[in-house]
């Protein structure tokens, strides 16, 4: 419940933030341009002479009241030159021409005339369209005509061809005005109404984030996160030890990579529950970052974890996005394949951690016999002043050879199982660093690779593992890996061993499918590298 609260209130919170911002801005810019300039009336002034004083109908009066008895008014007006009767009846106004009697039409040069009457601009008439409707005036169809004029704010009037009325005047300032009122009242009808399905819609979502807030600082308050004296978490503790422990999510409860053993007993958090296998539980395994540091026992897991200090004896770029960075490490690091490092990365006066994973199943050595560390970095690049450009892949892509970087490891249980059943890996992009590795480690069970990637030049391993004997590889490019593999275990049913690792959406669609396979967790390993 917690999990999901955290997840609605970020996500809530980011959408209703977009709206706040996009409200200032339109709130901003009514009062910068004030009422008259967006009314789109710049040029617009009241008619005069339309009513009727000296000429007279051919069609009288009496002739009208005969034919509409019931009418509750007869008013008479002229359009341009012609009389105009306008019958006002209980349920509608009848507009009839005053020398015929026949029910009115203005015709375009009549438009022209009535659109002149109302415009007091520098421009002239540059065209007369007829139409049936328009964006521009919400709620009217019929008859009309739109006027276009050639001055500065590309007047255009609207008449109705039912009655000879000027409907309204449209401008560019006014269609600036329109757009801000669509932001502001989150309406793109144009109808100016906050009676509509989005904005009940966001009131139900500000109401969600209010509750889902509640129900954080609830959990806070309990959890003393509010007072200073409080007991720091086991991670914070092992973090100013300087311990060496992994921490993808800053103590979120949400990546999972912070584990240690207990000896008390201690109750499983939710977090837990869904991030550790029952046996890794019932052993006293827990997150560092779910429980208070009371001073009891704690055993690191990963209890080879060395610092490291690593140089740059190498740059190879494998692709447009993908870089292979080689390392000599000071002391010699030895791994298991499918662990990480966890790198620090130099941002002002704080340090960065970032993981990146082995992608060699073991240390290869330089022709001086150097033992060298080999990791995959994906250029992760700013998107139009939106997105900024991931700063732990463009750090480690701006070294040059000879320079040094600090680092951490190995971490990570992403490693084989020790069964005989066949091994199915799948990979996606750079994912593929983890899943190299243990292919590599892996010679005498059956495997089968699926490697997702977004074009042929970033299956980067693929003449590798075309020659690997006893390695069924499936490269997938500009499609759901997810979906090939869902193919795959409809064809070939059986008992395999699983090991995931790609971008969050990829691995999220994976596991699904494994869940909805009724794969059992215990033969699923995974590697999120991207919480």
């Amino acid at each position: 419940m917690m999990r999901f609260a955290q997840w609605l209130h970020r996500w809530l919170g980011l959408i209703l933030l977009l709206q706040v911002v996009l409200w200032l801005v339109s709130g901003l810019y009514f009062s910068l341009q004030g009422h008259h300039a967006m009314s789109g009336h710049q040029y617009k002034q009241n008619p005069t002479g339309l009513v009727l004083r000296q000429a007279m109908p051919n069609i009288g009066i009496e002739e009208i009241w005969r034919r509409y008895p019931e009418a509750l008014s007869i008013q008479l007006y002229r359009i341009g030159e012609t009389p105009q009767y306008v019958v006002e009846l209980a349920d509608e106004d009848v507009y009839l021409h005053g020398h015929t009697g026949q029910l009115w039409h203005t015709n375009a040069k009549q438009a022209q005339q009535l659109a002149l009457a109302t415009y007091s601009g520098p421009g002239n008439i540059l065209s007369t369209s007829p139409l049936t409707k328009t964006k521009e005036l919400v709620g009217w169809q019929g008859q009309g005509y739109k006027i276009l004029f050639s001055d500065e704010l590309n007047t255009r009037i609207y008449v109705d061809a039912a009655n000879g009325q000027v409907l309204d005047h449209r401008n560019t300032p006014w269609l600036l005005a329109d757009w801000a009122f669509k932001l502001h009242f989150m309406d793109y009808s144009g109808a100016r109404s906050f009676n509509h399905l989005l904005i009940y819609t966001a009131a139900l979502l500000a109401l969600w984030f209010t509750l889902s807030g509640v129900l954080l600082l609830v959990q806070n308050l309990r959890r003393g996160d509010f007072n200073p004296r409080r007991q720091p978490t086991i991670l914070e503790s092992l973090q100013r030890q300087h311990k060496p422990i992994a921490s993808g999510c800053g103590g979120g409860g949400t990546c999972g990579l912070c584990k240690v053993k207990l000896t008390e007993p201690t109750v499983a958090t939710q977090a837990e529950q869904l991030l550790l296998t029952t046996i890794e539980i019932n052993s006293g395994i827990r997150l560092a970052c779910q429980h208070r540091d009371h001073g009891q026992t704690i055993i690191l897991l990963d209890e080879h974890v060395t610092h490291f200090k690593l140089a740059l004896v190498a740059k190879t770029k494998l692709s447009e996005a993908i870089t292979k960075l080689t390392f000599k490490s000071e002391p010699s690091c030895e791994y298991s394949a499918g662990q990480f490092m966890q790198f620090k990365i130099p941002d002002g006066n704080n340090v960065l951690l970032r993981h990146y994973s082995f992608a060699t199943k073991s240390l290869t050595t330089a022709p001086t016999d150097t033992p060298l560390l080999h990791f995959l970095i994906r250029h992760v690049p700013a998107v139009a002043n939106v997105t900024p450009a991931g700063i732990g892949s463009s750090y480690l892509l701006g070294l040059q050879v000879g320079d040094t970087v600090d680092a951490a490891g190995p971490f990570g249980n992403f490693v084989a199982t020790d069964t005989n059943r066949e091994q199915v890996y799948i990979a996606g992009g750079v994912g593929i660093a983890p899943i190299h590795a243990l292919v590599e480690s892996e010679s005498q069970r059956q495997r089968h690779l699926f490697h997702g990637a977004r074009s042929e030049a970033e299956l980067i391993f693929a003449d590798e593992f075309k020659l690997m004997p006893t390695l069924d590889y499936h490269p997938v490019v500009d499609k759901f890996v997810h979906e090939e593999v869902a193919h795959w275990l409809n064809q070939n049913p059986g008992d395999y061993d699983f090991y995931v690792c790609g971008p969050p959406a990829m691995l999220a669609a994976t596991l699904q499918l494994l869940a909805d396979k009724k794969i059992p967790k215990s033969r699923i390993r995974y590697d999120d590298f991207g919480i």
